[in-house]
């Protein structure tokens, strides 16, 4: 029981999530922070991504874009200091196989409905549900 309860204290110390105190300019502080940049997939779950080109994600002004590995895609989002919730996307509707499209599939899949969000200790971008983790680091 030690070992899980450290294990949880841990995560929650390293995890530097935007919800915080919940003060207003807070969550406008982290919201700037994430929509200030683009970004690039490293590691979808435990495994590091090496596409190329790059998955790549942007959020602002309530719409987010990017690349999948194969598509281009694009949508509206809603974000808040812990949750981003996306409306449906459009793609362009190239065809790929192998590894591109495997990727597309996944990728897709994790930006549907609503997802956690939050920065971790190295500043990178993670977005999670109880299934998956994508992890993103600023181009």
């Amino acid at each position: 029981m030690r070992k899980v309860w450290t294990a949880w204290l841990a995560a929650v110390w390293l995890l530097q999530g935007c919800a915080g105190s919940g003060a207003s300019q807070e969550a406008v502080d982290c919201e700037t922070k994430l929509s200030a940049k683009s970004w690039r997939l490293v590691m979808f779950d435990n495994d590091p991504v090496t596409l190329t080109p790059p998955v790549t994600l942007r959020i602002s002004n309530g719409k987010v874009s990017g690349f999948d590995g194969c598509n281009r895609f694009f949508g509206e989002a809603v974000v808040t200091p812990t949750a981003l919730d996306f409306g449906t996307l459009g793609s362009t509707r190239r065809f790929c196989r192998g590894t591109a499209g495997a990727m597309e599939k996944k990728v897709l899949e994790m930006l549907r409905d609503k997802k956690w969000w939050q920065f971790d200790e190295r500043g990178r971008l993670v977005i999670f549900d109880d299934a998956h983790r994508l992890i993103f680091t600023a181009e």
